[in-house]
């Protein structure tokens, strides 16, 4: 459990390093030491966001690693490549100072928190997944934490202007996140496990909303176009 997990943490700081080394700024990608500095904060990143999980009701140590509980793994998962994907887009673009990265990244972070939070009090997502042991429930919230890291890193990504500049472009561009979580609470109270369905079918109910949320992700990002100072 923690090997698969730990795969999945060096993925996101592999694929954090590769996005700044290819958008990063400019002076960002001719300094090594500075992608590698960054890169090292990323891993603090996420390492706090895997305590912060626990909050939510998905626990490493104690679903994961202790219960050997697989459904909570895969979400577990999706979540830490999601705050991956969200740091990755708060580091693209060009900026002054490091202050202006991490201002972004953190506001796709809390934004991501939140809205996780809101799922939880609507669908209350996390007690299929930890103490049912949903396999449906797991897939679900593992495509839909992706999907909105995906979303609100796009929004957090593009050259730096002010703080007041960003929290905007940033609204214009990551409110698409809020609507899947509203479609995900929806899904949540008709998929989940009950005594009608105790047992949903992982491919049906798990599998298919998960790459649906994910399409539709990739259809806003493709919608958006390029961040400003995307190099080509």
């Amino acid at each position: 459990m923690r090997l698969i997990y730990g795969l999945c943490f060096v993925l996101g700081l592999l694929l954090a390093a590769a996005g700044m080394q290819v958008w990063g700024a400019a002076e960002l990608r001719s300094h090594f030491n500075e992608i590698a500095f960054l890169t090292i904060v990323g891993g603090v990143w996420l390492a706090v966001a895997t305590k912060l999980f626990s909050w939510f009701g998905l626990s490493l140590r104690d679903d994961a690693v202790e219960r050997k509980n697989w459904p909570a793994l895969v979400a577990l998962c999706g979540a830490v490549l999601a705050v991956a994907f969200m740091y990755i887009g708060g580091n693209l673009g060009e900026g002054p100072s490091y202050w202006n990265n991490f201002y972004s990244a953190g506001l796709a972070t809390v934004s991501f928190f939140g809205f996780w939070l809101v799922l939880e009090i609507g669908a209350n997502v996390s007690a299929s997944v930890a103490e049912e042991r949903d396999l449906a429930s797991g897939l679900r919230l593992c495509g839909l934490l992706l999907a909105m890291g995906l979303v609100l890193g796009r929004a957090a990504a593009g050259d730096w202007h002010s703080a007041e500049a960003t929290l905007r472009d940033f609204v214009r561009d990551g409110w698409f996140a809020g609507l899947l979580c509203a479609v995900a609470i929806f899904v949540e109270r008709r998929l989940r496990p009950s005594r009608r369905h105790p047992f949903p079918a992982w491919r049906k109910a798990g599998l298919l909303p998960a790459i649906c949320y994910l399409v539709l992700a990739a259809a806003w990002l493709w919608n958006l176009g390029r961040w400003e100072g995307m190099s080509r």
